[in-house]
């Protein structure tokens, strides 16, 4: 079954008036799942912030009283963890919602930064950097900041685990296919399953 229709029948056994609602954006369908809270706060899901691996699921919703949260179902239980941001109001974008080697990689962008997230049993680690230039490849994510940038160099971290490894030279990134290339691309572009690998 399709993700998207997973989250919706997770949200209507909750006992939610969830609805799937498409839309054509740049000559691609666009769907959503939208509902009403409990709160009378408008929320949704697009279809690319939700992630399934067997029995386990994940998604992150906004809502349009900009409150935004990651939602977890795993080993017969459920979480939830309201990402970091310098307010909510400036909106968060979810660049990444991936179950991988039984990690959840969460990547989003609220107004100033970057955060690489890490999430195993309810535990949630991150980290952010200052920046809007990021790749990955299998388990490497590249990046390049605003400040501090090493020179002719970007930085690397590894997943899940969150190492900051040794930056590299911005040759030998794009050779491996980790040059930091701007966030102004296509919905999905850091999955794994959108890389040649």
């Amino acid at each position: 079954m399709d993700k998207l229709y997973i989250a919706l029948e997770m949200l209507k056994k909750e006992n939610y008036h969830a609805v799937v609602e498409s839309k054509m954006i740049n000559g691609r369908e666009w769907n959503e799942i939208r509902w009403i809270s409990e709160s009378g706060d408008e929320c949704y899901i697009y279809q690319d912030d939700i992630a399934v691996e067997g029995d386990k699921v994940a998604w992150f919703q906004s809502s349009k009283r900009d409150r935004h949260l990651l939602v977890i179902y795993e080993n017969d239980s459920s979480y939830s963890w309201v990402p970091e941001t310098y307010s909510p109001i400036f909106g968060c974008t979810c660049f990444l919602l991936e179950w991988y080697k039984n990690y959840l990689i969460f990547i989003y962008q609220e107004k100033h930064d970057i955060y690489i997230c890490s999430v195993r049993d309810e535990d949630v680690n991150y980290v952010s950097f200052h920046g809007e230039e990021i790749e990955r490849k299998g388990n490497l994510i590249s990046y390049d900041t605003y400040m501090n940038k090493p020179a002719d160099q970007v930085r690397l971290i590894q997943i899940p685990e969150l190492i900051q490894l040794e930056p590299i030279s911005k040759v030998e990134a794009k050779e491996r296919g980790l040059l930091p290339l701007n966030i102004d691309r296509p919905g999905d572009f850091l999955a794994l399953n959108s890389q040649s690998v």
